[in-house]
């Protein structure tokens, strides 16, 4: 009776195992979707508005995509964008609301074309609806300088006192001088890390993050070239014709970089 009793507890114990093995084992292994991309979904060209910040002021322009593969793209991007030294400092007259940039010689705008790839990273890690990449970029820029400032005497400098100089040259506003506008040409380039935001494929929005250059051979005299040479008192020194005798002050800046953020908003197509 004793044995009986003790083979039926044994299968009892054994019958509830099997069944909480069964309930509460290891689930079978599901296989990972395959992340979706603009590709093979068929959006294979797009163009977006593009808006730069960086530390050269705001850039505007377009850029043109093209699919090369599941998660490789074709960029052509162009803009037009200011160009300043990163050593200037704005002033605001606080009785006229006059703003003045010590001394800055010469405004700068730009348009850079660049042609590049972009490639989606992580693409198995993160979801479709925030696909971040990775972008690199280069080519031509053309870039033209005009006068700041009316240098009535060309000696370099602004002469912003009257007390001091007997003249003062005033400053252009910001269409003012093209006239005498110079042309320089020099390569620029790009490396940036974005996102691509929304699970739509058909909308483009995109922010990105990076680094921006320019660089011009000959460069470019943004700041001024010359400044008054003062005797050891620090007053003005005059020559024999009355005007202010000067010494070398900025050489002209051959490159320019910058951080940079970037927002783009368009659309894609098949």
């Amino acid at each position: 009776m004793k044995k009986l009793f003790l083979l039926g507890l044994t299968g009892l114990f054994l019958g509830v195992s099997s069944s909480v093995y069964a309930q509460f084992g290891e689930p079978e292994v599901q296989k990972q979707e395959k992340p979706k991309n603009l590709y093979d979904e068929g959006y294979r060209s797009g163009f977006g508005f593009l808006f730069d910040i960086n530390d050269f002021g705001i850039g505007v322009g377009g850029q043109f995509r093209k699919g090369l593969g599941p998660y490789t793209e074709a960029l052509v991007s162009f803009k037009i964008a200011g160009l300043r030294d990163t050593r200037e400092q704005t002033y605001i007259d606080i009785f006229f609301g006059t703003r003045t940039i010590p001394d800055k010689f010469q405004r700068v705008v730009s348009f850079p074309l660049k042609v590049g790839v972009k490639r989606r990273l992580f693409a198995d890690q993160i979801t479709d609806n925030f696909r971040v990449f990775g972008s690199i970029s280069g080519g031509p820029v053309l870039a033209y300088s005009y006068p700041y400032f009316n240098d009535s005497n060309n000696n370099g400098f602004r002469e912003s006192s009257f007390l001091l100089y007997g003249r003062v040259e005033r400053t252009n506003d910001i269409f003012t001088g093209w006239k005498e506008a110079e042309s320089h040409f020099g390569w620029t380039g790009d490396v940036q890390v974005g996102i691509d935001f929304s699970s739509n494929f058909a909308s483009l929005q995109s922010i990105q993050f990076g680094y921006n250059f320019n660089y011009f051979n000959k460069g470019i005299q943004i700041l001024e070239p010359n400044r008054p040479d003062l005797d050891s008192n620090g007053r003005l020194q005059f020559d024999q014709s009355g005007d202010v005798i000067v010494e070398p002050n900025h050489k002209p800046g051959k490159f320019y970089g910058s951080a940079q953020i970037s927002f783009i908003f368009g659309w894609m197509w098949n």
